[in-house]
Parts: C-alpha cells; sequence; structure tokens
C-alpha cells in the first residue's frame, strides 16, 4: 500500500512531480490517465518545461486525451520559427498566444488545483517558482530550453527552462503531500549520430538534467520514468500518439506491481 512521505499532518493527499522532456512531455498524459484509472488524482501539481505545459492545462480541468488532442491538432511546432542563432535557435513565435486559447485560466488563481512552474532568471542565476498570476507566459519561460529556445522576458528580467537547474522539482512538494508520485520523461540512454548542433543542444540539455532527477527519486513513493523514451526527440511531434502509450503502459505496469 501507499506510505507516507511525511509523518507531520500535511494540506494535502497526493502531490505529482511533472518533469520537463520536451515533446516527451505526452507520457504524462499516459501517465495520468493510468492513475485515473486507478481513482488516483492529484492535489497539487509541481512541474518544470514540458511538464508545465501538460500540469498547466490538465490543473485547468482538461482530461489527458483531452490535452493528447488539443496539442497535437493545434501542431504547436508550427508556431516555431527558425531564427538567426544569436540567443535561440528557435522562436516560440505563437506558443503563448496558442497556450492561452487552450486554457480557461488566465492566472494560476483560477486552476482547479494549484500548480507551481519553475523557471530560472537568467539575470540573477535563481531557480524561481511561479504559482500566482499570469499563467501563460510562466509555462512558456519554464519552457524555453537553453540554446533551441530564445529567453522569455517576465517583469523586464529573462527566463529559460527551469530543468537548467533542477528538472525534477520535488522539493516544492515535500512537507505538504501525504504521497508523492514522480514523473520523469527524461531517460538518458545511448546515442548515435550526433550530426547537427540541434541534436548536440539536445544532447548537451538532457546530460546536465539527468543528474538532477537521479538525486531527487528517492524523495517519491511512486516514481514513474516510462521505458522507450530515448527513441524520441525533445522536439518532435510526430510521435506523440506512441509516447502517450508509452506513459500509459509503465504507469499500468508499476500500478499493478505494487497493487495499488
Amino acid at each position: 500500500m501507499w506510505k507516507s512521505s511525511k509523518k507531520k499532518e500535511v494540506k494535502y493527499d497526493v502531490g505529482i512531480v511533472l518533469s520537463g522532456g520536451g515533446t516527451r512531455g505526452f507520457a504524462h498524459l499516459g501517465v495520468l490517465k493510468a492513475l485515473e484509472e486507478s481513482n488516483i488524482k492529484p492535489d497539487i501539481i509541481s512541474s518544470v518545461s514540458a511538464g508545465s505545459v501538460i500540469g498547466s492545462l490538465y490543473a485547468d480541468g482538461k482530461s489527458p486525451e483531452e490535452i493528447l488532442e488539443a496539442l497535437t491538432s493545434k501542431k504547436l511546432l508550427t508556431y516555431l520559427e527558425i531564427t538567426i542563432p544569436k540567443t535561440g535557435l528557435v522562436k516560440m513565435s505563437g506558443f503563448e498566444k496558442t497556450l492561452k486559447k487552450l486554457l480557461k485560466a488566465e492566472k494560476f488563481e483560477d486552476l482547479s488545483i494549484p500548480l507551481k512552474v519553475f523557471a530560472v532568471n537568467m539575470n540573477t542565476a535563481e531557480y524561481t517558482c511561479f504559482d500566482s498570476g499570469p499563467l501563460a507566459i510562466a509555462v512558456k519561460a519554464s519552457s524555453s530550453i537553453p540554446i533551441i529556445f530564445q529567453p522569455v522576458e517576465i517583469n523586464n528580467e529573462l527566463f529559460t527552462d527551469g530543468g537548467l537547474i533542477n528538472n525534477f522539482p520535488v522539493e516544492a512538494l515535500e512537507g505538504k503531500c501525504k504521497r508523492i508520485i514522480g514523473v520523469n520523461v527524461n531517460p538518458l540512454g545511448i546515442k548515435r549520430n550526433l550530426d547537427n548542433l540541434k541534436i548536440i543542444a539536445e544532447r548537451t540539455f538532457q546530460i546536465n538534467i539527468r543528474s538532477h532527477t537521479l538525486d531527487r527519486k528517492h524523495k517519491c513513493d511512486l516514481f514513474i520514468e516510462p521505458e522507450g523514451l530515448d527513441d524520441y526527440g525533445l522536439i518532435d511531434l510526430s510521435g506523440a500518439n506512441e509516447v502517450f502509450d508509452l506513459g500509459y503502459k509503465t504507469a499500468k505496469k508499476l500500478i499493478k506491481e505494487k497493487g495499488w
């Protein structure tokens, strides 16, 4: 059965951590579907990068299937412009606008599930938590993978992907939840054909953030790392449904093994 991560009285029953991992984040949706089928739904979400995109839409009241359909039908990559590599290789030109259309909530306070979104303040080098105020721009900032995407300006400061410092923000839930579920969608397997700048940039970022997760997974009561994600890139929508299924199957397997 479940074990308690903290013995003292806490505010929430179930908290979930959603890691970054680019379009591998569709696996989060499969995990959430599997959890729902076992009557497990988070009372609070701590998220970063791709996890913040999924987390914001889920906290807004959408089902995993609805989110999958919304994101793939919108073809978010058509909103990315290739730019001269001054501050980033790709410009997220329509990302915020598209996310606002998908969300009912304009602010964090409007969400049905409390959400924490993390990004890095490039000016101060601080790991910053957004949990109030405008929602879409905070999610955009959290999702701006360094080098690949341009930083996002908020209140005259530049922010980038929170995974740069911590791609698995479980600490935000410690002492607040009886049970913590962690989902990591950024596994690191062997990579061949490192033959262009985008792939090398992705790989460099993945190597940097991998150790953050391994150091923190013991803080979870249930840690889920979907099998088979190594074969999918960080900004490739073509395998969205397969990635969703990988998350679903791994979560179902673990839930069955643990008897939950």
